[in-house]
Parts: structure tokens; C-alpha cells; sequence
């Protein structure tokens, strides 16, 4: 009878396709941390089962990899986790810090996108799977691709104008104007290939994108604009990356919003 009862109680066991989806969450940090260098066993330990179980579902190591780069690809792309983020935003909150939220957001899914699209390289230049994937399947995950990110923009371009939205009586641009704006500065910090500087901290650049960069007439010498905080020009305001690697550049006393 117990034996019976402790048999009713045991776990139903998992589809093939389930068990793929639970090893590929289990390891999709570790191979967002180390690429094609896992190791077999790493794997196995993060998810939980035997090595065997692992080529049983995938193959071998390198099909497992490529199947959770894809994965974290697709979740990195997903519009309805960006607009999930997006609205959870205190809209309450001030605009310097509402701003500072969407930057910190924006720049940590493109790091995702650029991280998993440079284990996919890796693994094609492995592997030559350019020769051994049917082409119709790289161009159908390419078709698949393009649309979610298209679907991601959208997401993304209503997020940031219900962002703005509370604030839009101030802005000295029309909103659209703004949301460019907002995006190009996330864009920029990525695919520094010509040695420019580092990027400023989120922070700094919501402070700039507000209260911009240089003083208007009605500046005092002492602080930036009436209500808002000294303005770029004062050192203690600057960023260190904003002189930093400039010949004959005179040192700045650090931003007190960096971190």
C-alpha cells in the first residue's frame, strides 16, 4: 500500500520537448557566461542531470549550445517582455529617473542580443554550420528573427512615449523627437569599434537628455537651470570619460553621479 501511495506521488515524467525547454533555462546563464568553452559536465551539473541525459536531448554539447543561443536570442528580441518592462516604470517617478530606468533596461537587452549573436558566430565558425544547416531553415530563422525584432521596435516606441507622456508639456521637442533621442543614446554605447570613449553611466546621460549640455542665458554662474541640477559645464558635473584620453585634456573631478 505505501509503496503504492509513494508511486502515486512520484513526478510525472517529462516530455522530450519539456525537457529540452528545462535543461536549455537551467544552462542559458552559463553559456551567456562562457560561450563554447562550457564544458559537458558544467552543463549537466547546471541543469541537474546526468551528461547522458543531456546528448539523449540534444545531441552533443555544441546542438545543446546553439539551441540555447537562439533561445536567449529570441528572449533578448521579445516585444512582450520589452513592453512588460516598460510599463512597470513608476510613471510617478521624476523624468531624470524614469529615464535612467529605460537606458539601464535598453543597454542591458542589446549587451543580451550582441552576447548570443557572438555565441552563434562562434559556433558557426566551430563548427562550419553555415555548410551543414539547410539554407531555407537559416532563412526562416532570419524571416522569424526580423519580425520579432520589428515587433520589439514597436513595443518598445509605445513604452517610451508612455514614459514621456507624464512629462510631454515640457519637452522642448515633440515627443517622437525625444524617443529617438532616447534611443540613439542607448544605441551608441555598443559597437564602439573607433576607440571612443567609454560610455557615460546611465544616469549622466538621463541627466543630459533633461537638462541638456550646455547653459541657456538664464543660467546663474553658480548652477545650471531654475529647479534642476548644475548644469554639464561645472566640473564637479562632468563626466570623467568626457576628457579622459584627450591630449592636453585638463582632468576633471569625477561626476558625483557616477558610480
Amino acid at each position: 500500500m505505501l509503496a503504492a501511495q509513494g508511486a502515486s506521488r512520484r513526478a510525472t515524467p517529462l516530455s522530450p520537448d519539456d525537457r529540452r525547454t528545462a535543461i536549455i533555462d537551467a544552462v542559458l546563464p552559463l553559456v551567456g557566461e562562457f560561450g563554447l568553452d562550457v564544458t559537458s559536465r558544467e552543463l549537466a551539473d547546471a541543469a541537474g542531470v546526468a551528461e547522458g541525459t543531456l546528448f539523449r536531448a540534444f545531441g552533443d554539447k555544441l546542438t545543446l549550445i546553439g539551441a540555447v543561443a537562439v533561445e536567449g536570442l529570441h528572449r533578448a528580441s521579445g516585444p512582450v517582455e520589452t513592453r512588460a518592462e516598460l510599463a512597470a516604470i513608476d510613471r510617478e517617478a521624476p523624468l531624470e529617473e524614469r529615464l535612467e530606468r529605460v537606458i539601464e533596461l535598453g543597454r542591458r537587452r542589446m549587451s543580451d542580443v550582441v552576447r548570443w549573436m557572438g555565441v552563434l558566430r562562434a559556433l558557426h565558425h566551430r563548427t562550419g554550420a553555415r555548410d551543414m544547416v539547410p539554407s531555407e531553415h537559416v532563412q526562416d530563422f532570419r524571416a522569424q528573427l526580423a519580425t520579432q525584432r520589428e515587433q520589439q521596435r514597436e513595443a518598445t516606441v509605445a513604452g517610451l512615449i508612455g514614459v514621456l507622456q507624464p512629462d510631454e508639456h515640457r519637452l522642448r521637442v515633440p515627443i517622437e523627437v525625444a524617443v529617438a533621442l532616447l534611443e540613439a543614446s542607448i544605441a551608441g554605447t555598443h559597437g564602439r569599434v573607433d576607440h571612443l570613449l567609454p560610455a557615460p553611466s546611465p544616469r549622466v546621460v538621463a541627466d543630459a537628455l533633461v537638462h541638456g549640455i550646455a547653459r541657456t542665458d538664464t543660467d546663474t554662474d553658480t548652477g545650471g537651470t531654475a529647479g534642476g541640477p548644475p548644469t554639464a559645464e561645472k566640473d564637479q558635473d562632468r563626466d570623467p570619460a568626457a576628457t579622459e584620453n584627450h591630449p592636453g585634456a585638463t582632468p576633471r573631478t569625477p561626476h558625483p553621479q557616477e558610480p
